[in-house]
């Protein structure tokens, strides 16, 4: 028996009442909800992301469902070198 890690995607749901984000744990696992500008944040399995945001989007109590893109920014950290700019500045500085 593997254990496999399967890859989330978040989404962001812009919501007309706050009241409705209990209906949310159906669709994924909810992480964050912002009572003051009703919003939550739920996490899906990458596989399923396209259904589930048209299902969203069709519920007559959410406003905008919008993709997270942490997991592209992260991709773009990762090859970078994090000493490069520190290498930079000093350049600059030097006589």
């Amino acid at each position: 028996m593997a254990f496999e890690v399967q890859l989330t995607t978040g989404l962001i749901i812009y919501l007309h009442s706050i009241k409705y984000v209990r209906n949310l744990r159906n669709f994924g696992r909810l992480s964050y909800v912002s009572k003051r500008m009703r919003y939550a944040v739920i996490y899906v399995d990458a596989d399923d992301k396209e259904t589930v945001i048209k299902k969203l989007q069709s519920l007559n109590y959410v406003k905008q469902v919008v993709p997270s893109k942490l997991n592209e920014l992260v991709k773009e950290v990762q090859g970078k070198d994090p000493t490069a700019l520190d290498r930079k500045f000093d350049e600059d500085f030097e006589d």
